[in-house]
């Protein structure tokens, strides 16, 4: 076991190697958006019918490992994380990841993302959906337990989604908001009655909202006081130490068996540099942060540690604030986009490791995507543009005018992502040769948050001129999140950060929240992938791989989930095949 003097060396150590560290704050992880308020749902009635996502209705196979031995030594891990999650409970935590990831080892959803990043049963072993796509009847295992014992029922499911309801977090309140009714026949079946179809109700809440102890929450009128982190998940949280660590034991009684490591510890080291250092010595076996770039063939090197790399779904873009001027005008977003390498940001900022961005949004690899969308880096033609507008340089300084005034804006960007910072430095380099000036200033995230996105509602408003930005994995997994990026309607648009606004976007973005067939949603994604490349609301500019670096002789049973890392539920349950 780590015991409390283990954890005074630790960060100790850990004081010492900060001292020494050269490099740059960590990159704020990023951040996960609300999910979309979109009304539709798979008019699937069992796997084989057809959809517009895939549908799995059988539930995981579990191969539990064998029982524990008198000599079978406890496996304990310690993996550090970047910041300080809170007291960890779905009304509490901080960031989409890691988070959300560490919630969810706590609390159990009723479905769950396997490998592939495809909805799977989980705390439900199977569901059905009504022809018309709006009755969803699920049924629950019998035989999940809170981790005090008592019985997880039908009621907790109505009691969750409920209380997500009346009490709002963006990111379950959303897709639970307009649900007409739950009902409970019995303690393992849950019957959901949702207004219009709803391709996206298995990615959210089914697969994304954590089910909450209704014996525990129930008498709770502020979410944000409640320190009870009983769950049902594989660990329990037993013991967080605020700016310090989590430590987290496994739940033997767990229902898809107990987690092959018996102990998580979760520092908390805000450096970089000292993670990776702590890494080398064995004082923290493994990370939740990918390598940086030139981390990577030092690592892979070493014998007695392994590097997982895959595609990485979390986005990094340039943001414009579609409101204000001259990045309310289409040809400025897209003169600017030309004017931009993508490829030589990946080579230059990324050393390779990533993938060019899709102007269209979606990531390459998805199965939605179009590959005759692609980006043009082209300065003549970005010029051409600006000139077409009559934006001359006539005081010869090198920057274009606009009645009189140059163009110019303040490009902002975390003071704690020295990638995104060296990004924005070429960016601003890049579109100083077509005539147009950025400033580039860095801001401690939550400064920054408050310009871009305030109070996490993009009803309030905003306040900058472009911003280095990015959305979380999860964002990818679902295409039809989509039009949450682009829809002028707050409710809809809830991540439309930068306030773009275009009837045509709107028009096809209520179509395709609504659409379950599996042909015609494809076909929508696509138009408006089409729509979004034309527009520009932002400039996509790479998809960072992941590059997640442990030490085998600790654990060596990591599940790589598509296009989101190795920290996630399915790792530390190896038997388990959703």
């Amino acid at each position: 076991m780590f015991t409390t003097r283990r954890f005074i060396a630790l960060f100790i150590l850990i004081a010492l190697l900060a001292l020494a560290a050269c490099a740059a704050p960590a990159p704020e992880p990023t951040k996960a958006p609300p999910p979309p308020a979109a009304t539709s749902a798979p008019a699937a009635t069992s796997a084989s019918a057809a959809t517009a996502v895939p549908v799995a209705t059988k539930a995981p196979e579990v191969t539990k490992p064998p029982a524990p031995t008198a000599t079978t030594k406890p496996v304990s891990l310690r993996m550090a994380i970047l910041v300080d999650e809170s007291t960890l409970n779905p009304y509490t935590y901080v960031l989409g990841y890691p988070g959300w990831n560490m919630l969810n080892l706590v609390y159990d959803t009723l479905l769950i993302l396997d490998a592939d990043s495809v909805p799977k049963p989980w705390v439900a072993k199977e569901y059905k959906i009504s022809a018309d796509g709006k009755v969803y009847t699920l049924t629950l295992r019998d035989n999940v337990k809170w981790h005090d014992g008592k019985t997880f029922t039908s009621a907790d499911v109505k009691f969750s989604f409920e209380y997500y309801k009346k009490n709002a977090r963006g990111r379950f309140t959303t897709p639970v908001r307009d649900i007409v009714s739950i009902e409970t026949p019995n303690d393992t079946t849950v019957v959901i009655t949702l207004p219009a179809p709803n391709p996206s109700f298995i990615y959210e809440p089914l697969a994304d909202a954590p089910i909450m102890p209704k014996h525990v929450w129930e008498n709770e009128a502020d979410p944000k006081k409640v320190t009870n982190a009983t769950g049902s998940g594989p660990f329990k949280l037993a013991e967080y130490k605020a700016e310090q660590f989590y430590r987290f034991t496994a739940n033997a009684a767990y229902f898809a068996g107990k987690p092959a490591v018996d102990e998580l510890l979760m520092p908390i080291i805000k450096d970089p540099t000292t993670i990776f250092a702590s890494l080398k010595t064995g004082e923290i076996q493994g990370t939740i942060r990918e390598l940086s770039p030139e981390l990577v063939k030092d690592f892979s090197s070493a014998a007695d540690m392994k590097v997982q790399r895959g595609a990485g779904f979390a986005t990094t873009m340039l943001l414009f604030n579609s409101e204000r001027a001259p990045w309310d005008k289409k040809e400025v977003r897209q003169a600017v986009g030309l004017a931009i390498d993508t490829q030589r940001l990946v080579d230059t900022v990324l050393l390779g490791f990533g993938t060019s961005g899709n102007p269209g949004w979606l990531h390459p690899q998805s199965a939605f995507h179009d590959p005759a969308v692609k980006s043009e880096f082209n300065v003549a033609k970005a010029k051409a543009l600006l000139d077409g507008l009559g934006y001359k340089d006539t005081n010869n300084d090198g920057i274009r005018e606009i009645a009189g005034k140059n163009i110019e804006g303040t490009l902002l960007v975390y003071s704690n992502n020295p990638q995104r910072i060296r990004a924005a430095e070429l960016i601003a380099a890049a579109v100083k040769e077509i005539g147009i000036s950025f400033k580039v200033t860095a801001l401690e995230v939550n400064s920054l948050d408050a310009k871009v996105w305030p109070d996490f509602d993009v009803a309030k408003g905003r306040d900058f001129d472009l911003s280095m930005w990015g959305w979380s994995a999860p964002v990818q997994v679902n295409p039809v999140r989509m039009v949450q990026l682009v829809h002028s309607d707050p409710k809809i648009g809830n991540s439309n950060v930068g306030g773009y606004k275009n009837p045509a976007a709107d028009k096809l973005g209520n179509e395709l929240r609504v659409t379950t067939d599996a042909e015609k949603q494809k076909t929508l994604v696509r138009q408006m992938e089409a729509l979004i490349a034309q527009e520009m609301p932002f400039v996509l500019l790479y998809y960072a791989d992941g590059n997640y670096v442990y030490r085998t002789a600790a654990y060596d049973k990591w599940v790589y989930q598509k296009g989101q890392g190795i920290f996630n539920k399915l790792s530390f349950l190896p038997g388990v095949k959703p």
